[in-house]
């Protein structure tokens, strides 16, 4: 397995088994100081962060190029009216969150679950290592669809002689065309020069396989097979 592989496998294992340890901790009935913590703290930092945050930024009063930062000080009233208010939801969301515990234990042992913790634990980490996973495929960077893949090979080759994205031409102006061949490609195959034709006639009542020529018509075949779910490039 890759270094780099191997690396992520154990953050996630690591960050799914804590997150079920957590879990398996009855928080609804830890002495009340610590219920009163587990509340209260986190909404005091969020607070503070959120008034740090506002007084550290750039004085709108200063007219010169290179604004100064304001002084840390008392807040104001909008600031504090924006923090506050923030505090408070974290609040309600962590007494929430005791309720929620105190609740999904009842239920399960009402159920007759054994070891109910354990299996809030397990649900807590499931969760966790899912909203990772989707977190992680959301931000993937060089995620490019079909469409856009095909509208860029069709600007390269530029059939009609349009010139996108210059002399205020658009750069999607083969928009339309891509997107009817994307289409073509989803179905699983790659598209053929008949197809290729049949949507050029379409939009332009001209097949394409005239204009590009043997050579480069079969050259934006084998790109667009690359891009088919069947394809060499799959």
């Amino acid at each position: 397995m890759p270094q780099a592989q191997c690396s992520r496998f154990m953050s996630l294992a690591v960050g799914t088994a804590a997150a079920s340890g957590l879990g398996m901790i009855p928080v609804h009935r830890l002495p009340r100081p610590v219920r009163a913590g587990y509340v209260a703290l986190p909404a005091v930092l969020t607070t503070g962060v959120s008034l740090l945050a506002g007084q550290g930024s750039l004085d709108p009063a200063d007219p010169g190029d290179a604004p100064r930062r304001r002084g840390l000080g008392a807040p104001t009233l909008p600031e504090a009216a924006l923090s506050l208010p923030l505090g408070g939801l974290i609040a309600g969301a962590g007494a929430a969150g005791l309720r929620l515990d105190r609740a999904a234990e009842g239920l399960l042992r009402r159920r007759g679950v054994p070891a109910p913790r354990v299996w809030i634990g397990l649900a807590t980490g499931a969760v966790t290592l899912a909203s990772t996973l989707l977190d992680e495929r959301s931000s993937a960077p060089g995620t490019t669809s079909t469409q856009e893949q095909v509208l860029a090979l069709l600007t390269r080759e530029d059939p009609m002689g349009l010139a996108p994205g210059a002399d205020g031409m658009p750069e999607d102006e083969y928009g339309p065309e891509a997107e009817a061949i994307a289409e073509l490609l989803d179905t699983g195959a790659a598209p053929t020069a008949a197809q290729l034709d049949e949507v050029w006639e379409q939009w332009f009542s001209q097949p394409l396989s005239p204009l590009l020529g043997a050579d480069r018509m079969g050259s934006l075949l084998e790109a667009l097979s690359a891009l088919a779910p069947e394809g060499p490039g799959a």
